[in-house]
């Protein structure tokens, strides 16, 4: 039992043992706020440059064939050519690689690319760029058909606003678009991508699809090249939007951040942890050193003061 009157001998919990000496305290700063990033700023003047050329060139192609210019007259003297009468051993396979540039083809080579690095990756962006590539490009498409109403080549005449559905071409724009994108994902995605034998080969292909077109007559010259011009278009709005998606944490203003954030499997960083790159021996000027924290002294004997 204590000697003491209360239950004790007048000796705390605190004042019972020795408290060794505590360590310094480790100060950990705070994390220095990002800063807000500008779309504008992550696109380089090249890309602006392209962007603004593609449009320039478009605009021309649909004034032209508004105003029966220079490319309207070529795109007659081209039709006049009988290609399929000059070479007509070229005519079935001809017929047989024209559907190259048809959705129905181009579709799932272009999701299977995505789903391979989405796969990889462990995320549904590729995938979601893919589908929203064609998407945009079937309305794109699609309400300038029905807009200009440019007449098919069996009519012989290629005015526009007469109820036809041939301006621009889809078989170029789909191909222009599905290699660009394969090409940005293998850029964005792969390692040591084969990405400038890849868009040679696509080029090829693309000048085929082209060629095939005017060989079987299906579109005017002017179809064609405005129907790159579009798919060249829409392939730097696919590339806008992936960068400014990729990080919506930091992106301004904030209505189209929280916007975003509305759709998770936009944001490809979600799970990561933000990390510091240090140089390899200088993480000492990362974390201080902590004094060394010793066995803590051995208690005085309570026997000795204590009644038993």
């Amino acid at each position: 039992m204590s000697a003491s009157p209360h239950g004790t001998d007048g000796h705390g919990p605190e004042t019972d043992l020795p408290v060794p000496d505590m360590p310094a305290t480790l100060v950990v700063p705070e994390p220095r706020p990002e800063p807000r990033r500008r779309i504008r700023d992550q696109i380089s003047k090249r890309s602006r440059l392209i962007a603004v050329a593609l449009s320039v060139a478009l605009a021309y192609v649909i004034v032209d064939i508004f105003v029966h210019g220079p490319l309207t007259q070529l795109d007659v003297r081209v039709y006049e050519w009988d290609g399929q009468s000059a070479f007509p051993s070229l005519d079935r396979a001809a017929w047989i690689y024209d559907k190259m540039g048809q959705r129905s083809v181009l579709v799932p080579i272009l999701l299977t690319v995505a789903g391979v690095f989405s796969r990889r990756e462990r995320t549904w962006r590729p995938v979601t760029l893919a589908a929203m590539s064609f998407l945009v490009l079937n309305v794109v498409v699609g309400a300038m058909k029905l807009i200009i109403g440019r007449s098919e080549t069996e009519t012989g005449n290629p005015d526009v606003l007469n109820g036809g559905i041939i301006f621009p071409s889809g078989h170029s724009s789909n191909m222009v678009l599905t290699g660009g994108v394969i090409v940005y994902l293998f850029l964005k995605y792969a390692e040591n991508p084969p990405a400038r034998r890849i868009a040679a080969g696509w080029g090829v292909l693309t000048v085929l699809t082209i060629l095939t077109s005017l060989y079987i007559g299906s579109h005017w010259l002017s179809d064609l090249i405005g129907g790159a011009l579009v798919g060249g278009l829409l392939l730097q709005s696919v590339i806008l939007f992936d960068v400014a998606t990729k990080d919506i944490r930091y992106t301004r203003p904030w209505w189209w951040r929280r916007t975003v954030a509305l759709f998770p499997f936009l944001e490809t960083d979600r799970d990561a942890i933000d990390a510091v790159p240090v140089a390899r021996g200088g993480l000492g000027s990362v974390v201080e050193d902590m004094p060394e924290v010793g066995a803590a002294p051995a208690a005085s004997d309570l026997r000795t003061t204590h009644a038993e």
